[in-house]
């Protein structure tokens, strides 16, 4: 709302009104210090005495206090004129909005986190599965993404996750695993780490684990190779070789 509006339904609403309708569209609206605030410029306002055109003290205006609805305002379950009604609604649905809308990046934020310590964890462990743990963060956060079609959406946070430029082109297990594990696995870990996940991607059925997948078909290593025997180039150059 601007105070155009405000201006425009000024009978409608006292100034202590519309003063309160405004903040509350704020996002940051504090109604204990509005309230400080706003008793504040009422009590300097009629301890300031109105001067007339020569300088002089202009006389009191005496009538009838107009009666608004500013205590009603106030009070719970207080029937509001209906503008100020529309008014307030509106305002707090887009508050409602704009939190709904910050909720799914703060999610997705805290899964990157999520594998981030899952990398960590293998770092410190001196465990040959507990790389395993890591891999099945990576395969789900991807494979729950493509699913829904909105794989450039995860590689976008992924990057400002990781603070470095947005490649919407990027493979997006081997982005996922660079954004999350730093400059801690080298370019041939990673690449056998993504082959081997696509190779899952491709084959695991969705009732069986990743580790228990991959340990039947002979360790990481070995679905590495499987994805580049029948997916990759080497399943490429056979067929190129038959026609």
């Amino acid at each position: 709302m601007t105070e155009t509006f405000f201006a425009d339904r000024a009978t409608l609403m006292s100034p202590r009104t519309a003063k309160y309708v405004e903040a509350m569209i704020r996002a940051d609206f504090d109604y204990n210090r509005w309230l400080k605030e706003v008793r504040a410029e009422e009590a300097k306002a009629k301890q300031t005495p109105a001067t007339g055109a020569l300088g002089r003290l202009a006389p009191a205006r005496i009538g009838v206090p107009i009666k608004t609805f500013d205590d009603r305002l106030l009070r719970p379950n207080a029937a509001l004129p209906l503008t100020a009604k529309a008014i307030l609604v509106r305002a707090l649905r887009r508050s409602h909005r704009r939190a709904k809308s910050q909720a799914p990046k703060a999610r997705l934020r805290r899964w990157l986190e999520k594998i981030r310590g899952a990398w960590d964890d293998f770092q410190s462990s001196r465990r040959r599965d507990s790389v395993y743990q890591f891999l099945t963060s990576v395969f789900a956060i991807v494979t729950h993404f493509k699913v829904r079609r909105r794989t450039k959406r995860l590689l976008r946070h992924a990057f400002e996750f990781a603070n470095l430029s947005v490649d919407k082109n990027a493979e997006p297990f081997s982005a996922v695993i660079r954004c999350t594990c730093g400059d801690g696995a080298d370019g041939k870990a990673i690449s056998k780490w993504v082959r081997a996940l696509r190779y899952v991607a491709r084959c695991k059925a969705p009732d069986i684990g990743l580790q228990t997948f991959m340990k039947e078909a002979g360790g990481i290593n070995a679905c590495a190779d499987r994805y580049t025997k029948h997916f990759g180039r080497g399943h490429r150059r056979k067929q190129h070789a038959s026609v």
